[in-house]
């Protein structure tokens, strides 16, 4: 057996046996997903993380420096907790996203981990404001079940606040409405020689929302290993030889077992811009919504910005969903990091 990797820091909390290390690849998946599991269990997770979800995000890694950027606590030789450091720089206004994500086992929650995990993420905030270009224009961004109380309530106390809200939403698979798409766009199956230019589409498409910022090649091979990624359940819209807009579908079959359910997923919804208004994105959530129902699927879902600027909460109301839950992004201004 080797030893850990350690990965010096300042500040851990006093428990017997704790140490931090780095990212060990491949054989920290399973580790990771057992957190996963737990967090499930607990209701702080969904449950359509698998070992292939976790090797097709962390094998292409963008933004990530995988030896500094990844941290991870032992206790006992058992991986407790673990934490991603990530940024990104939106396209509209040139600001940059600093991005903690932090996992903690249920089981050691509430016991200092959160804290420190924290401060190791607002370090390598700091020093990726130092060295990018105007890197101090930005924020420390996290995010937060409404529903998780506890680490709402460590957030609040690290000086985070609620800046952006969205809804998880779903619909029963009855009573569907139908939608016809406009005169000379069609829907074919989609091809492999299909997948970099609706993924182009939809990258187009998505610019103009809230936190766009251009995608990397490790998104994209990312995107292709991902168990999520089932072109044959997508609704895509052509003009042509030009891709329109998109709905690409996906089945969590882990996820369904795990809750005991029939859910389909009607994620990835885009227009382009100059398709825009002319309902393409309901007819093809609605062509979705009468696949899955076929594929004896009891409901639909998908997650939208509360505050998207293109109608979006207002088209998926109509079409009759409905939230059943709500995700907090939370900031923290690098100012406050060093004052």
């Amino acid at each position: 057996m080797t030893s850990p990797d350690y990965y010096p820091l300042e500040n851990t909390p006093k428990i017997e046996g704790l140490i931090s290390r780095h990212f060990e690849g491949e054989s920290d998946y399973p580790k990771m997903l057992v957190i996963f599991t737990n967090l499930h269990a607990a209701g702080q997770y969904s449950g359509e993380t698998t070992i292939e979800s976790l090797r097709a995000d962390y094998s292409n890694l963008s933004n990530t420096d995988p030896q500094d950027d990844l941290i991870f606590f032992e206790i006992d030789s058992k991986t407790v907790a673990f934490c991603r450091f990530y940024w990104e720089r939106q396209v509209k206004t040139g600001q940059y996203t600093y991005g903690i994500n932090v996992r903690v086992d249920p089981s050691w929650q509430g016991k200092g981990i959160e804290q420190s995990l924290i401060a190791w993420g607002e370090t390598r905030g700091r020093y990726y404001a130092s060295v990018l270009p105007e890197g101090n224009n930005g924020a420390i961004v996290t995010f937060c079940r409404e529903t998780d109380q506890m680490k709402y309530n460590i957030l609040m106390e690290a000086g985070f606040t609620i800046d952006r809200y969205f809804h998880s939403m779903s619909r029963p698979l009855i009573d569907l409405p139908e939608r016809s798409l406009p005169e000379g766009i069609t829907v074919r199956p989609v091809l492999p020689k299909d997948f970099r230019k609706i993924w182009d589409a939809s990258n187009e498409a998505f610019m103009d929302e809230y936190g766009a910022a251009d995608p990397t090649e490790e998104w994209y091979q990312s995107y292709l290993a991902s168990p999520n990624f089932q072109p044959y359940l997508w609704q895509v819209a052509w003009d042509g030889d030009e891709v329109v807009g998109s709905v690409q579908n996906y089945i969590s079959l882990q996820e369904n077992e795990l809750e005991d359910r029939r859910r389909g997923y009607t994620e990835g919804i885009s227009v382009r811009r100059e398709w825009r208004g002319r309902g393409v994105a309901s007819a093809l959530i609605c062509r979705s919504m009468a696949m899955f129902k076929a594929m004896n699927m009891d409901e639909v879902t998908l997650t939208a910005d509360t505050q998207n600027p293109t109608g979006a909460m207002r088209l998926y109301t109509n079409l009759g969903y409905r939230p059943y839950m709500t995700l907090l992004e939370l900031h923290k201004s690098l100012e406050c990091l060093n004052s």
